[in-house]
């Protein structure tokens, strides 16, 4: 992990490890599985035509796809 610090800021640049680990946590801590979990559900449909609102922390989750899937 990379660090770069500004006056007003901090921006950290993470790896793809570093980035994988947070999705887990974002997942675990939203809705109570590990990322590997989510992405498996996600990926074979579980949650299309899902409301946001009809699973707590799904919203979340799926916002932060970005950093499980970085390609």
């Amino acid at each position: 992990m990379t660090t770069a610090t500004g006056s007003a800021s901090e921006v950290v640049m993470m790896d793809d490890q570093g980035s994988a680990d947070l999705f887990d946590q974002i997942a675990r801590r939203c809705m109570g599985v590990s990322g590997s979990e989510f992405l498996s559900r996600w990926d074979s449909g579980d949650f299309e035509g899902v409301s946001w609102d009809d699973v707590p922390g799904l919203a979340e989750v799926a916002m932060a796809l970005p950093f499980a899937r970085r390609d």
